[in-house]
């Protein structure tokens, strides 16, 4: 099994990769203990304020890494770093600021034209950057609370009933089972084109 591995990533960077799964973990980490940290402390409390802010500046940390990497070896696919370290990339882009993701959609847009990058990381990537600049999503991927009832909502679709089958198209699956995450029924009939 070892000498199968060895194979498949004989010509990875190897240092890249590692100094990208380890960004990875730098990301998740905390994100991994939001749910937990909420429910002992509260949603609004002192405690998560500063957990929010321990994240943001190792949201920092890993934006600097990952730009210094890109401006150097471009949007790294998973033919030289794996697919773990792929995704680390996207979600350190998806993670940070507007102009950040606005710079490297097209990189990611060309990544995943050429294979060596996800069809559904770049559905995400598109949804998140027309949320924060005020325009309908795409692909459903962005859930906010709704200002008058502070109920889980899916953020603006532009045509929402083809949503399932432009999904489809990136390799995300239909809406009404992604939004149950959350605890939302779709209800808009599914269309196609």
């Amino acid at each position: 099994m070892q000498a199968n591995l060895d194979e498949y990533e004989k010509d990875f960077n190897k240092p890249l990769k590692e100094q990208l799964e380890k960004i990875y973990v730098k990301d998740q980490m905390l994100r991994q203990m939001y749910e937990d940290a909420e429910r002992k402390f509260g949603e609004e409390s002192e405690e998560m304020t500063y957990f929010w802010q321990l994240v943001s500046e190792q949201d920092r940390l890993n934006e600097i890494e990952v730009e210094k990497i890109i401006e150097e070896h471009g949007w790294l696919g998973k033919s030289v770093v794996g697919g773990q370290a792929n995704t680390t990339i996207w979600l350190v882009v998806q993670h940070g600021p507007l102009e950040m993701q606005i710079k490297y959609l097209p990189l990611l847009k060309e990544s995943v034209k050429v294979g060596e990058s996800r069809g559904d990381n770049l559905a995400l990537l598109e949804d998140r950057i027309l949320m924060y600049s005020g325009k309908p999503q795409i692909y459903g991927s962005q859930i906010v609370n709704d200002p008058n009832t502070g109920e889980m909502m899916v953020y603006e679709i532009q045509d929402p009933e083809y949503v399932n089958q432009r999904r489809k198209e990136v390799g995300l699956g239909p809406i009404e089972t992604y939004v149950k995450i959350w605890g939302i029924e779709w209800t808009i009939e599914q269309k196609e084109k």
